[in-house]
């Protein structure tokens, strides 16, 4: 199989994760209804009293935790952790991202939480079963040739 159509780009998501979102869909074509992406949650870090409100307001909306992919389905939600090596990092924010959507959101409906990636670091995989945290290690889709001229 090859890829044989110009990539999408998302928001926040750098060109390799954007390739592997992209091999993603393709490969294993996700139900869901629709995609949120760059999307926020959390309080954000307010950087003290010292600071003017504009300021202080700038630095709650910018230190939000961002998720890259919220997957949208009447049943479920479902947050996509994309990285090329899915490590402690990953992990960690695996567990974290539930929670602060739904606090950010107010959601009822379950979250599932997935990691998707390239390679994981061995000693990952088995900390993400313990936590029911999906991974789906997704092959690279060899690229068509770019039509020259």
């Amino acid at each position: 199989m090859t890829r044989n159509f110009l990539p999408q780009k998302y928001p926040h998501l750098m060109p390799e994760d954007a390739d592997l979102w992209n091999d993603f869909q393709i490969l294993f074509q996700p139900p869901h209804l629709t995609f949120m992406y760059d999307v926020s949650v959390g309080m954000g870090r307010d950087p003290g009293e010292e600071y003017p409100m504009n300021i202080r307001q700038m630095a709650l909306r910018l230190s939000k935790r961002r998720l890259d992919v919220v997957g949208i389905t009447p049943e479920y939600l479902e947050i996509f952790e994309l990285t090329q090596s899915a490590g402690l990092r990953a992990a960690g924010q695996a567990m974290v991202y539930p929670h602060l959507l739904r606090a950010t959101w107010g959601q009822t409906l379950p979250i599932l939480t997935t990691i998707l990636c390239r390679s994981v670091q061995d000693d990952i995989e088995p900390v993400l079963n313990e936590f029911s945290i999906r991974l789906v290690v997704c092959p690279v889709i060899p690229r068509s040739p770019e039509p020259q001229g």
